[in-house]
């Protein structure tokens, strides 16, 4: 394990260790794509396959949009230089257009729900939740 750090890596992130912060986003995402898939099975069972299959679209919306967020904020604020701001800017739309488009195919196309979208585009407000509240009751203890 004797390779250079980058400037993004601490010691420790070196020597192997995973940082609490990737921990944790791990452990969010991994919730998130769990919790998607029971709100699927369930709203499959309750209102059929269109919403059903919203759901997972925008859940999988998401899931794109909260991964290329953090590989954005990582290249931002872990390479040693400023990155240039109309790049930054760029991205942050297009991640928008994306849901946005996603979002009209779904209305124009009416066989899928936008209900059913809304809700799997809340998945990571969820999964926060319950990451919140786990936490809490552990350091409660």
């Amino acid at each position: 394990m004797n390779r250079p750090l980058q400037p993004a890596e601490s010691p420790n992130e070196a020597a192997g260790w995973v940082s609490d912060r990737d921990r944790t986003i791990t452990r969010l995402i991994r919730l998130a794509t769990a919790l998607l898939l029971v709100m699927a099975c369930v709203t499959l069972v309750l209102w059929g396959f269109g919403f059903a299959a919203s759901v997972l679209i925008g859940g999988a919306f998401a899931i794109i949009n909260f991964r290329w967020m953090k590989l954005g904020v990582d290249r931002m604020l872990g390479s040693g230089q400023s990155p240039a701001t109309s790049s930054v800017m760029v991205k942050f739309l297009l991640r928008i257009v994306l849901i946005l488009v996603g979002l009209f195919v779904m209305i124009h196309f009416s066989f899928f729900s936008l209900y059913g979208a809304v809700l799997g585009l809340s998945i990571f407000v969820l999964a926060g939740t319950i990451e919140a509240v786990v936490l809490l009751v552990q350091n409660l203890r």
